[in-house]
């Protein structure tokens, strides 16, 4: 708001002074402080490029740049997604496991964080990592192989209906 009003006392006090004036003159007839002024000053010294403008290197005269290279190409984010990726697949587990222990007993939900790798890998005995067959649930829980897959089969058949609505969204991020 400044910036108009320092343009017109500027204009104002050269004619009628008949010289440029100083920075006090400029500050007081403006009604603000020499440092605001400084302020005001810098901020209209300042020079706004255009991402979409053309880069144009003036070091290589020769070279005739063509290629079309912009501001926005040279500042393009360029950070490896591969962390915020991990975070987001290890914030999506954790609140699918609340999700199960909300809905099912917690025997039902080690069976299935057992059977699909979602259960933290330092609780699971030695050798044992990632997600185990039916065989290897049945022995950790000591349960017939039989028993655990119709109780895995009951579990997800049971969680079908009542998480649909609320995974929907999370389908477009798993892909």
């Amino acid at each position: 708001k400044h910036t108009k009003k320092l343009q017109t006392v500027e204009k104002d006090l050269q004619n009628e002074l008949g010289r440029k004036p100083n920075r006090e003159e400029l500050a007081l007839a403006m009604g603000i402080t020499e440092t605001q002024l400084e302020r005001c000053i810098t901020a209209m010294s300042q020079t706004c490029y255009s991402l979409d403008a053309p880069i144009q290197n003036t070091l290589k005269p020769g070279k005739d740049d063509k290629n079309g290279d912009t501001m926005y190409d040279l500042v393009e984010c360029k950070v490896d997604d591969s962390e915020y990726q991990k975070l987001q697949r290890s914030l999506m587990k954790d609140h699918l496991v609340d999700t199960i222990k909300r809905y099912l007993s917690p025997h039902e939900v080690d069976i299935l964080l057992l059977r699909y790798g979602l259960m933290d890998e330092r609780t699971l005995p030695h050798g044992f990592s990632g997600p185990l067959t039916i065989a290897e649930v049945s022995r950790l829980v000591g349960l017939k192989p039989d028993k655990v897959r119709r109780m895995i089969n009951n579990s997800l058949r049971h969680l079908r209906p009542l998480i649909a609505a609320e995974w929907e969204d999370f389908e477009s991020v798993l892909e």
